[in-house]
């Protein structure tokens, strides 16, 4: 605590400093603070409803929301009560990188209980909020230039993050059901190796899906492991529900 504070201590001293001998902008000097390239996304409309509808509230309006995908109840009394408990005894600071090791060995266990599965802790990340998951995951799996294919409808926030880091992301054509299936898959991965253009990376698809709900059934998702294995393709499976403590990627 005395470090951190010494720490602060020192960096609004050099911003001080810093301020006192600054030139002065004149209105002629021309701005330096161009925005990246990566930068030029779309907005996620969601949120941009959010903030209108927030604003209204704030000037008394009352709102109804149905504009965002999230449980109205809140958390499982019995995580309120253990956080709660964590509070009280000053557990604010900083955790292991991947998340406290005993809960990571409690979802490890929970998967060998619920599944059969046996899954190494050093494969579970935990991360406050799936968004944070998509992050690792993608820029672990993914380089500058990847071809990456998303759902035609899906979660806006996958191509946004995916452009960000400079993957061109590829829509491929849903199917009656709003599924993505091996079938569809494959067509696109002939379509671009007919063109010339490097083979898809990777392929973002959940299931349930993101906003539709629409469900592969387990014979269609193993077809699609299954050719995704054949063809060299990353299947990333994101949790479409906020809730999701963890996901694991293995490269």
């Amino acid at each position: 605590a005395v470090l951190a504070c010494c720490r602060i201590l020192l960096s609004l001293r050099l911003l001080a400093l810093a301020q006192r001998t600054r030139k002065p902008m004149q209105k002629s000097d021309p701005p330096n603070l161009a925005p990246s390239r990566r930068s030029a996304i779309r907005s996620f409309k969601v949120m941009d409803v959010v903030a209108k509808a927030d604003r209204l509230a704030r000037a008394g309006r009352e709102i109804y929301h149905l504009e965002v995908g999230q449980p109205q109840s809140s958390a499982p009394q019995p995580a309120i009560r253990v956080a709660q408990e964590q509070l009280a005894a000053d557990r604010c600071g900083y955790t292991s990188a991947r998340g406290e090791p005993p809960l990571r060995q409690a979802i490890a266990d929970m998967y060998l209980r619920e599944y059969g599965v046996t899954v190494s802790t050093d494969r579970i990340h935990l991360t406050p909020g799936s968004s944070g998951a998509f992050t690792i995951a993608f820029m672990a799996a993914f380089d500058v230039g990847d071809a990456v294919a998303v759902p035609a409808v899906c979660y806006p926030c996958y191509r946004n993050l995916l452009q960000c880091y400079g993957v061109e992301v590829i829509s491929l054509p849903v199917d009656a059901k709003y599924n993505v299936t091996a079938a569809v898959l494959a067509a696109g991965q002939h379509d671009r190796a007919a063109a010339g253009l490097p083979a898809i990376k990777g392929l973002i698809l959940s299931s349930p899906a993101n906003p539709t709900g629409a469900i592969l059934t387990p014979e269609e998702l193993k077809a699609l492991c299954e050719h995704c294995d054949r063809t060299g393709a990353l299947l990333l499976p994101p949790s479409p529900s906020p809730l999701s403590l963890s996901l694991s990627l293995s490269l």
